[in-house]
């Protein structure tokens, strides 16, 4: 008999791998300000969805004469290759979906500064006063789940802790999903370790990247998910697929979708073109139009039906502080190492 699926989708709109191991490994290590190579070339990391990136790079490289250089990959991924070429620079840009990931990065002095064209225009809830991160866009952590298995769709997180969701819960793993790093971390911020608790009491496992535990209520899989991407999950439902989808009336985590230039660019020029790009109108509609919530917006609103999502306050360098004790405690309930 097929357990009841239900998904506690992580802000979705995204993707990754960290934990705050990860965040400790990216700390170190002198950062170049040089701005002398050929504004021609621009080598870009980003956290997908990896059609929009391409859609992004595709426009920008038209618009510009300068190509682009690419890397997908989860938060965490992008993260660790950070790491690795940390003797060597590769990357100019990156875009994240974790803003903790961000802010971590610039508190170490990673970042370069810029006052991008239209950074006025960025939603005020988000915005760097030290122009370094760039929200030119942001995901909301909301509940996804099975509709032939949930009669009654859940509104608000408490839902999840009753007997009917036994053994049919999974959470994104914030190792590999940036957005569930960033949920996991800021919902016990506001609440304490309760609730993650009561997951566990009721059958709660961790599960793989965003994209794995959406396909797990998608196609009926055993297990279930808590946690993991509005926009997959809004996509999926514009696809047909028998899932539905709710922002917890309590309130939720908007995560803000950082873009930020290296300080070890040797492409500033470039670099910055690129930024002011992603915060053009053109980028900012097609970013609607992938289900994400626009940077420039002035609400951050349902993408489904326009409806004003209730979120939580957030002061991201406060949160990346507790980051690292919080996942911790996280991986202790849950049983994870």
């Amino acid at each position: 008999m097929k357990n009841k699926k239900i998904v506690l989708t992580i802000s979705a709109i995204a993707i990754l791998s960290l934990g705050g191991a990860i965040y400790a490994a990216n700390h170190h290590g002198k950062a170049a300000t040089n701005d002398k190579t050929s504004t021609q070339s621009l080598t870009v990391y980003a956290a997908g969805p990896k059609k929009l990136s391409d859609k992004i790079v595709k426009g920008f490289e038209k618009d510009s004469g300068i190509k682009v250089k690419t890397f997908d990959g989860t938060t965490g991924k992008i993260l660790s290759k950070l790491k690795a070429e940390e003797s060597n620079p590769q990357a100019d840009v990156l875009i994240l979906a974790s803003m903790a990931a961000g802010v971590d990065l610039q508190s170490h002095k990673k970042l370069l500064t810029y006052d991008a064209k239209n950074s006025t225009k960025l939603n005020t809830q988000f915005k760097d006063n030290q122009h370094q991160l760039f929200n030119y866009s942001a995901s909301a952590v909301g509940i996804t789940y099975n509709t032939q298995e949930v009669k009654t769709p859940p509104t608000d997180w408490s839902d999840l802790t009753d007997e009917r969701y036994k053994n049919g819960l999974t959470i994104p793993d914030p190792k590999t999903s940036g957005s569930s790093l960033d949920f996991v971390n800021v919902y016990q911020m506001q609440h304490g370790q309760s609730y993650f608790k009561q997951l566990k009491q009721n059958g709660a496992e961790i599960g793989g990247a965003n994209k794995e535990v959406l396909d797990a209520v998608v196609t009926g899989q055993k297990k279930a998910v808590v946690g993991g991407v509005d926009y997959m999950s809004i996509a999926a439902i514009k696809k047909g697929e028998k899932i539905g989808f709710a922002y917890p009336k309590s309130g939720t985590l908007v995560n803000p979708r950082p873009a930020m230039i290296l300080k070890s660019t040797k492409h500033a020029t470039a670099a910055k073109k690129f930024i002011d790009y992603l915060l053009s109108d053109t980028v900012q509609k097609q970013i609607k139009q992938s289900y994400l919530i626009p940077g420039t917006t002035d609400k951050l609103t349902n993408p489904l039906n326009d409806q004003v999502i209730k979120s939580y306050t957030v002061n991201w360098h406060d949160a990346n502080q507790a980051l690292e004790a919080n996942i911790k405690k996280f991986n202790q309930v849950l049983g994870h190492d």
